[in-house]
């Protein structure tokens, strides 16, 4: 998977579900999809399973109301889609990646956020995942360096195309890309309550 290209492209899949316009998700490195429910406050046994079409109804628009999809990505990957609500907070974050575990959060939101691909661990945020601008040149974070072979940026590419090529990079430490598969797997559905990630807490 170092030089891996996906079958088509991660933007395009995106644009095809309506995740366009706003894309929030996290990859992190467990196949315990009751662990991760568990470090976001939830029970475990409250979540439903569904494909991604019929957890795209469960979309509210109260911004208070997190709703996500969860489910395995890949041997030793699962993944938190964000369907409704705010994104998962920075203290859910740390959660998720605490006892050594790696959180990859991929994020973009048409015109306010251009897309990122962010990286924590261990509790802690590392920094931002994304190809160099030529082979070989600077990343900030040199862990991932290898999978950015063949996934350099320019100047002239559009927000889409650099955020397509971050998802690529993603595909590659992960072991798969996003496919149309991936949409149809089955995941489970879960609300985290208003309240439940307040920083007093």
């Amino acid at each position: 998977m170092l030089h891996a290209f996906p079958e088509k492209s991660q933007w395009d899949l995106l644009v095809e579900h309506e995740l366009g316009e706003w894309f929030s998700c996290q990859w992190v490195d467990t196949e315990d999809v009751d662990e991760i429910a568990r470090r976001l406050r939830v029970d475990p046994d409250s979540g439903t399973p569904c494909d991604f079409e019929t957890a795209m109804r469960s979309y509210e628009t109260d911004p208070n109301t997190l709703i996500v999809w969860v489910g395995e990505h890949s041997p030793g990957w699962s993944t938190v889609l964000t369907l409704s609500g705010v994104t998962v907070p920075p203290k859910a974050m740390e959660a998720l990646s605490a006892g050594r575990r790696r959180v990859l959060e991929a994020f973009f939101v048409e015109v306010a956020d251009p897309g990122k691909l962010l990286y924590t661990r261990d509790g802690e945020y590392i920094g931002e995942v994304f190809p160099p601008s030529s082979r070989g040149g600077w990343t900030e974070v040199p862990e991932f360096e290898a999978y950015t072979s063949g996934l350099e940026l320019h100047g002239a590419m559009s927000d889409a195309e650099v955020f397509d090529r971050c998802l690529c990079m993603m595909g590659r430490i992960t072991g798969r890309f996003v496919d149309r598969e991936w949409f149809t797997s089955i995941r489970t559905l879960y609300r985290i309550p208003e309240g439940t990630w307040e920083e007093s807490r």
